[in-house]
């Protein structure tokens, strides 16, 4: 259990840029990670679009409908507390003046 619990925090360090403080690096990777969130925000009203439409019409999605919305939902769980992190650990970056 230590040795999954030990990969599991190298995974998170690799994730959060914990080691890196290289400017070049960290504001394209953050600059993705908020890219990313904003498509997730768009597919989530996609989403509650389509399930308002469904839901008006009658129609029945099938299961490939609702896996992709749990999908998409884990997709914003793990995107929001590493972008917070992100911007928590790497505060000085942005502050840091050349």
């Amino acid at each position: 259990m230590r040795k999954i619990n030990r990969l599991a925090d190298l995974c998170w360090d690799g994730l959060t840029l914990k080691h890196v403080s290289h400017k070049g690096i960290v504001i394209p990777y953050v600059l993705f990670f908020i890219i990313t969130l904003i498509f997730e925000l768009f597919l989530s009203v996609l989403f509650i679009l389509s399930f308002f439409l469904f839901s008006t019409y009658e129609y029945n999605p099938n299961i490939q409908y609702y896996m992709n919305a749990v999908i998409l939902i884990l997709m914003l769980v793990i995107t929001v507390p590493l972008l917070i992190t992100i911007l928590k650990v790497h505060n000085k970056v942005f502050l840091k003046k050349e």
